[in-house]
């Protein structure tokens, strides 16, 4: 059973209304910015958002997910399907990160939504990632080109992915990966001592169906990253029964999910 944290749901729903303008502009705000934010300077060459994801949106990708933006200048994640690069139960992603505030240019990068968990993956940077700063005149032609391109890295990854699923992972390895997400989530510091990173290697590695239940890099990966950005497990503390947080912010959702699928390279290429 595929449990969706309350923020996917959330994202999933407001996607279901992007083309509802009235309705976006209440939902999600940062897209319809008409001036960024007061501390930006002149030189900063204001694009709307919700134009560039419809002229996306008018090329075949459609919003798939949103996920922030409830402000004026918040950063915003909207991830974009184009059934043309599905491939069986895997569905790639065009994934948009913006915001109007100068705490990010925006930023294209892709992923994949697994059929199976239904959970999105991101990336790492070093495998694909556009950046765009919004003093370019012609961003949206900028953009637009780049959806020309898009498909070579689209099966490029699908190749990387293929070669995951190929690939059977040891424990050492599945420690490596969890330690990944536990550093972009929890850090490195005091709070985590050996017990409490104990604890987690056993909750973030526990699959939640039993299709899940395989050691290929594949599997591995997106367990991890399931359970990291889900959370809902319980664990006892200082004699206190606790439980893992969900994540819905847009940093710490990118963070973790690029962090996973850069340790999971890094798998791969040490083979």
């Amino acid at each position: 059973m595929n449990m969706l944290s309350l923020s996917e749901i959330a994202a999933n729903q407001t996607a279901k209304v992007f083309e509802d303008v009235d309705k976006m502009r209440q939902l999600v705000p940062s897209l319809f910015a008409t001036n960024p934010h007061p501390r930006m300077s002149g030189k900063y060459a204001f694009t709307n958002t919700y134009d560039i994801l419809l002229h996306m949106h008018n090329r075949g990708y459609r919003v798939a997910s949103i996920m922030g933006g409830g402000t004026s200048f918040r950063k915003v994640l909207v991830r974009m399907r184009n059934d043309k690069h599905r491939i069986d139960q895997r569905m790639p992603e065009m994934c948009v990160l913006d915001s109007h505030d100068g705490s990010t240019p925006i930023k294209l990068a892709i992923g994949f939504l697994d059929g199976v968990c239904l959970n999105g993956m991101i990336a790492g940077d070093f495998f694909y990632a556009r950046r765009y700063l919004h003093r370019v005149p012609d961003l949206m032609q900028q953009i637009m080109l780049e959806l020309d391109d898009v498909g070579e890295h689209i099966t490029r990854m699908n190749k990387r992915l293929d070669e995951y699923t190929a690939y059977t992972t040891t424990i050492g390895e599945r420690l490596r990966i969890c330690d990944a997400a536990i550093t972009a989530r929890w850090g490195s510091g005091k709070e985590v001592d050996e017990g409490f990173k104990a604890m987690l290697h056993a909750k973030l590695l526990a699959p939640r169906r039993i299709e899940d239940r395989s050691d290929t890099l594949y599997k591995v990966m997106n367990v991890v990253q399931e359970n990291t950005l889900r959370g809902g497990q319980h664990y006892v503390a200082n004699n206190r029964m606790n439980s893992i947080r969900s994540i819905s912010a847009v940093d710490r959702n990118v963070k973790i999910n690029q962090a996973i699928w850069t340790a999971a390279d890094e798998v791969l290429q040490a083979a």
